[in-house]
């Protein structure tokens, strides 16, 4: 059962697994557009057929299909049984309405990083089977580097940090002493610095001290304009900083030292919603607008280390909400 109440799933037809994307909203959604599914291959299998090819455990044997031709999709996790997955919609979904695509199930399918691929650190090869970047407005994989990505450069302040390219992450590790480290992005692709998207990463950024990852004005590290996940020894979570000063949220919300996904969506330069693992800790309206330009990953002496698996974002949903999801089998 898809846990997140995005997907419903009942006998109808006589071709399997077609999946009914409805938008509820008053706008139509992007094209491209990333579409979430979360489906449990137990319980599709449960209603369809025994003489029918069945979706594999690890969801390998499958490809989603748009008027019959293939679509990209990407496989992010699966976490009890039931598996996130990212679609790359081509055309818009109009307002009120809804769109179908198909899911293909073969025994003969595996993942081909080409129209089926997964997230880089499942693969048991690194990013044999990630296309990532095919889904994705921007996206960049920090696992098997052996120095910053492309445009991405360390903080002047950051002699003494040390940066670790492990084989499915990159490790951001200070000194006990000192101000700010960290690395930042500039020039920064525009769906990354914009009001109106997400922009979402997986890893840890927990600290018993303080950090923050999220946007920044100038073209250097250090500017407190614009929109963050910041937390400080106990404080909670802070999302903006204006005028060289961080406005603090109360979300409620206490961080743990454990990767998981963050998601910051921009509704507008003034609106924001954040996310941990897809729940919502924060939505907030009226806030002073920024113009953010670069990304920055800032680390204050005596954090604990910082884990970034990938970077990456996405289509902003209409009105903020995703469409919802119908398996039709």
């Amino acid at each position: 059962m898809v846990k997140s109440n995005l997907v419903s799933i009942s006998v109808g037809y006589p071709m399997p697994l077609q999946i009914i994307l409805k938008n509820t909203q008053n706008v139509a959604s992007p094209s491209p557009f990333q579409q979430m599914l979360q489906l449990e291959a137990s319980e599709i299998n449960s209603v369809l057929p025994s003489s029918t090819p069945q979706v594999a455990s690890d969801f390998h044997n499958i490809r989603f299909k748009y008027n019959y031709s293939y679509i990209p999709a990407w496989l992010e996790s699966i976490n009890n049984g039931v598996a996130t997955i990212w679609v790359n919609i081509p055309v818009s979904i109009p307002a009120n309405s809804s769109i179908t695509i198909d899911m293909e199930v073969d025994p003969s399918l595996n993942f081909d990083g080409n129209y089926w691929g997964e997230a880089p650190q499942l693969s048991s090869t690194y990013a044999q089977y990630d296309n990532g970047a095919s889904i994705f407005p921007y996206y960049q994989p920090w696992g098997s580097l052996s120095s910053l990505p492309n445009n991405w450069a360390p903080a002047s302040t950051s002699q003494g940090q040390t940066i670790n390219y492990a084989s499915t992450y990159t490790e951001i590790t200070v000194p006990s002493t000192g101000g700010w480290y960290g690395i930042y992005l500039y020039p920064t692709p525009s769906s990354l610095v914009s009001t109106n998207t997400v922009w979402e990463f997986y890893g840890n950024r927990y600290t018993t001290s303080y950090g923050y990852i999220g946007t920044n004005t100038g073209p250097n590290f250090g500017y407190y304009q614009g929109y963050n996940f910041f937390e400080q020894s106990s404080t909670p979570i802070i999302y903006l900083g204006v005028n060289g000063y961080y406005t603090y949220a109360s979300t409620g919300y206490v961080d743990t030292n454990t990767n998981k996904v963050y998601t910051m969506q921009m509704n507008s330069a003034t609106s924001l919603q954040m996310f941990i693992n897809y729940s919502q800790i924060l939505s907030v309206t009226g806030i002073p607008a920024q113009s953010p330009n670069s990304f920055q990953i800032g680390i204050g002496h005596s954090s604990q280390p910082f884990y970034i698996y990938w970077l990456r974002t996405r289509a902003l949903s209409p009105n903020g909400v995703m469409p919802s999801v119908e398996v039709i089998a």
